[in-house]
């Protein structure tokens, strides 16, 4: 069956992080960059509602991922050099090795305790790398093996690692994980991940499988860069409405040229483009469950869902 069920969210740091380690984090990302006024607004208590607000969003994606029962989730997210050095920085990859894990544990926590793995359809993942390229002209770059580059070895990279939990706690779904390079300049332009999305609808159009498709990362955000702590909400929000509205194509406009704004973090927003373009092939738009601008988590954070009941 077609792919019946989409979701998207930010995948900060903070939204797995208690009270206690939000100004830490925070801290520890804007570092002297001089920061927006509306940032001293976010008292404890503004950032307690904040922790509040995060749990209830990704609450709704999970019931929604386990309500559609899926057979197998295709997760789209990039790397920061968790994965991938200066040797080679794809612009679309797929893996196929039958198995990953990551780890995406906050500051003192044991690296065992944040331990995440994952099960790997590698049987779809290498059916989808030949198609993409010999039916969908994708140029794909495919990887068998996990490298863990720094001294941790952290293996996958937090876009994949962090929110895993928060939407299915055990790990028990088959993924099919495809990297889209969402950090690293020059980038696959904003039409092209739209396109991705709309073949790998075309792709699973036919498969008698529940399918569906994540997309991680975003919203506005720079973290240690020149606009750390700032966030573009007006670009969140236009973006968000124009996915509600089932215009995904409409944020081809995004990426044409080059902006502070849409440099670092901002880039990963191509992840909820690709899953627009597979779920408006599908003829569904995106509910959006919730936005918040956190200064204090040096994004705009946001989460939605698109499934065959908000089609028009």
């Amino acid at each position: 069956m077609p792919i019946g069920l989409g979701l998207a969210s930010s995948h900060a740091p903070s939204v797995d992080a208690p009270l206690d380690q939000w100004v830490p984090l925070y801290r520890r990302f804007t570092g002297d960059t001089p920061q927006p006024p509306e940032a001293a607004l976010e008292t404890p208590e503004v950032i307690e509602s904040y922790i509040g607000r995060i749990g209830m969003a990704f609450r709704t994606l999970r019931e929604r991922l386990a309500a559609y029962q899926p057979d197998l989730l295709i997760i789209v997210g990039g790397d920061q050099s968790e994965m991938f050095d200066r040797s080679n920085v794809p612009n679309l990859m797929i893996y196929t090795g039958d198995a990953a894990w990551g780890q995406n544990g906050l500051l003192g926590q044991s690296s065992d305790a944040a331990r995440v793995e994952v099960k790997v359809d590698t049987e779809t993942s290498t059916w989808l790398l030949q198609k993409l390229v010999e039916e969908e002209q994708f140029d794909v770059a495919f990887s068998a093996e996990q490298q863990h580059l720094g001294p941790r070895g952290r293996g996958l990279p937090h876009a994949f690692a962090r929110p895993i939990p928060h939407l299915m706690p055990s790990a028990d779904i088959p993924v099919v994980l495809v990297y889209e390079n969402t950090y690293d300049p020059p980038s696959l332009p904003a039409w092209r991940c739209y396109d991705l999305g709309r073949s790998l609808a075309r792709l699973f159009r036919d498969d008698s499988r529940r399918v569906a498709i994540y997309g991680s990362g975003g919203l506005s955000h720079d973290p240690g860069g020149p606009r750390s702590g700032w966030i573009d909400e007006p670009l969140d929000r236009w973006f968000l409405d124009r996915i509600a509205a089932g215009d995904g194509r409409a944020t081809a406009a995004m990426y044409r040229f080059d902006s502070l704004t849409m440099r670092g973090g901002t880039g990963e927003m191509r992840a909820w483009i690709t899953v627009a373009g597979a779920l408006e092939e599908m003829g569904s738009r995106a509910t959006v469950v919730d936005y918040i601008p956190a200064h204090h988590a040096v994004t705009g954070l946001g989460w939605a869902y698109w499934d065959e009941l908000t089609g028009q």
